[in-house]
C-alpha cells in the first residue's frame, strides 16, 4: 500500500479547497438564516419597483387612523410585484392592514363595494377607512398591454403607488384642491383618465367660463388652459393676468392654429415666451417614434424635479405635432424660465401655414435644440419669489389618453409631476416600467451598438481567446 505523502501538492491544495468550500457554505447558510429571520430585502430592480417614494413613506409614518387595503386576486394568482408593494406599505405603519380576497370565492365582497359606478373586479384594490372607502381599478394598479397578434395580455408597468397613496391621502385628509379648466375658446377637454389620475392627487377638475364668471374663482389652485384655438376677450385676459399676478398657477398647452390670437400672445409674453407658430421636425431617429419626424420623444431635463425621476426610470414622453416655444429677448429679471423638454440639435422648425406643402429643411429655419415644454416662475404681487408659476407645453396632444398609452403612462406622469410642482407638492412616482416588453422602437444608436457588439466584439473575443489557448498548448 502506497504511503500517503502529507506534502503532496495535490493533497495540500485539495484540502485547502475543501476547507474553503465548507467555509463558503457555512457563510451562505448563516446569511440565508439572517435574511429570513430579519426579513432583510434589497431592491435591486432597475427602476426601484419595490422602493416607496419619500412622500408615501411620510404619509404612512404620520397616519393616525386605520386603513385596510384589500387586493382582489384568485388564490395563487396574486401579482408578486403588487403584493410586495402592499407589504411595503404595511411595514411603514401599524395602521395599514393588507389582505387578499378571492373575488370568486367571496363574490359578496365585490358586490358590497361595487357602487356608484365602481366595479370591483379581479386585479382591483379596495381601500377602506372609518370615513369611507374607494375602489382602485386594475387599470390604475398596473399598466396592461394586449398583443395584437396573440391577444395575450401582459403587464408593462406598475402605477399602484401613485393611485394608492393618493387614495389613502384623500380618505384620511378629506382635503381637495381644485383645478379650473378654461372653456369657450376651442380648448381640448381633459379626458376622464387624466381626471382620474388627478383625483388620486386630490385635484378635482371644474370648468370655467370667464365670460360668465368674470374672474378666476378664489378656490382655484391651478388654471388649465388646454390648447385654445380662438382668442380671449380683453376682460378674460385681465382676469387671467390678475389671477397669475396674485400668485396663481397655470398649466398651459398651445393648440395648433393659424388664427390671430393677440391676447393669448400677450399672456405668454408677460412671462417671456411666445407661440412660434412653427412645428418642430426632429432630424434624429433617436428622438422620434416610428421614424416619423413630428412624433417627438423629447429629451427631458434630468436636473429639474419634474423630470428627474422620469429620466432615471427611463420613462418616455410622447409629444406629436409640437410647436417650438420661443423665448423673448426682453424678459423681467424676476422671471425664470427652465427647459423641461427639448428637441435634439438635429431638429428644425417649419411654419404651420407651409408645413403641408414643404417640410424640407432650409437655412432660414430655426435649428435645435428647441424648447417643447418649459417651467416658468415669477415673483407675485405680494413679493413672494416663485409665487407665480406656469407650465407651458407646445402641444395639447400631450394629455390625450391614446397618446399617453403609447409611452406607458409617461405623459400623465409628466403632467402630474408638473401639477405637483405648480402646487408645491412632492408626489409619488406614477409609473415604473417593469421591463415586460419594450414596445417603443429601438433607437438608431442602440441598434448600432447591439449590432456592433453581436457581430464584431463577441466573435472577435472568442477568436482571440481561442488563439491564446492555441499558442499556450503549442508552447508546452
Amino acid at each position: 500500500m502506497k504511503k500517503i505523502d502529507k506534502n503532496d501538492p495535490l493533497l495540500k491544495y485539495g484540502g485547502y479547497a475543501s476547507i474553503m468550500t465548507a467555509i463558503v457554505l457555512v457563510v451562505i447558510v448563516i446569511i440565508n438564516l439572517a435574511v429570513s429571520q430579519f426579513d432583510i430585502k434589497f431592491d435591486l430592480t432597475k427602476n426601484k419597483l419595490y422602493t416607496l417614494s419619500e412622500d408615501t413613506v411620510s404619509l404612512l409614518k404620520n397616519l393616525n387612523e386605520d386603513v385596510s387595503i384589500y387586493s382582489l386576486y384568485p388564490d395563487g394568482e396574486e401579482v408578486q410585484v403588487v403584493t410586495e408593494i402592499l407589504d411595503k406599505y404595511a411595514s411603514y405603519s401599524k395602521h395599514i392592514h393588507v389582505s387578499n380576497v378571492d373575488p370568486y370565492k367571496d363574490p359578496t365582497f365585490a358586490t358590497k363595494y361595487s357602487q356608484n359606478g365602481n366595479n370591483v373586479t379581479a386585479g382591483s384594490l379596495v381601500v377602506t377607512t372609518a370615513k369611507g372607502s374607494s375602489v382602485i381599478p386594475q387599470s390604475e394598479v398596473m399598466d396592461v398591454q394586449v398583443d395584437s397578434n396573440s391577444q395575450t395580455a401582459y403587464y408593462t408597468g406598475v402605477k399602484v403607488e401613485s393611485s394608492l397613496t393618493g387614495t389613502i391621502r384623500k380618505l384620511t385628509s378629506g382635503l381637495n384642491e381644485y383645478a379650473y379648466e378654461l372653456t369657450g375658446h376651442g380648448e381640448t377637454v381633459i379626458g376622464d383618465n387624466l381626471k382620474t389620475e388627478m383625483g388620486y392627487s386630490n385635484i378635482d377638475v371644474k370648468s370655467l367660463d370667464l365670460l360668465t364668471e368674470k374672474a378666476v374663482p378664489d378656490d382655484c389652485s391651478i388654471l388649465i388652459i388646454n390648447g385654445p384655438t380662438s382668442d380671449f376677450s380683453s376682460a378674460e385676459l385681465d382676469s387671467i393676468k390678475a389671477f397669475l399676478e396674485n400668485g396663481g398657477k397655470a398649466f398651459i398647452t398651445i393648440g395648433m392654429t393659424i388664427a390671430d390670437m393677440p391676447n393669448f400672445a400677450s399672456l405668454l409674453a408677460d412671462y417671456g415666451i411666445a407661440d412660434s407658430r412653427k412645428v418642430v421636425i426632429e432630424g434624429s431617429a433617436d428622438y422620434v417614434l416610428n421614424n416619423n419626424a413630428v412624433y417627438l420623444l423629447p429629451q427631458l431635463n434630468a436636473d429639474h424635479e419634474i423630470c428627474s425621476k422620469l429620466v432615471s426610470a427611463g420613462t418616455k414622453v410622447f409629444i406629436p405635432a409640437c410647436e417650438m416655444i420661443s423665448r423673448l429677448q426682453t424678459v423681467r429679471n424676476s422671471v425664470k424660465i427652465e427647459t423641461l423638454a427639448q428637441s435634439s440639435s438635429s431638429s428644425y422648425a417649419k411654419d404651420i401655414a407651409t408645413l403641408n406643402t414643404d417640410s424640407s429643411k432650409t437655412d432660414s429655419d430655426p435649428k435645435g435644440p428647441m424648447d417643447l415644454a418649459v417651467a416658468i416662475s415669477d415673483t407675485d404681487s405680494s413679493g413672494n419669489e416663485a409665487g407665480t408659476k406656469l407650465i407651458v407645453c407646445g402641444s395639447n396632444t400631450i394629455d390625450e389618453d391614446d397618446i399617453n398609452s403609447i409611452v406607458n403612462g409617461g405623459n400623465f406622469a409628466f403632467i402630474m409631476n408638473s401639477l405637483n410642482w405648480l402646487s408645491g407638492y412632492q408626489g409619488a412616482d406614477r409609473s415604473k416600467s417593469i421591463g415586460a416588453q419594450e414596445y417603443l422602437n429601438l433607437t438608431q444608436s442602440k441598434a448600432i451598438i447591439i449590432m456592433f457588439v453581436c457581430v464584431i466584439i463577441i466573435p472577435l473575443a472568442i477568436l482571440i481567446a481561442g488563439f491564446v489557448v492555441f499558442l499556450r498548448r503549442r508552447n508546452k
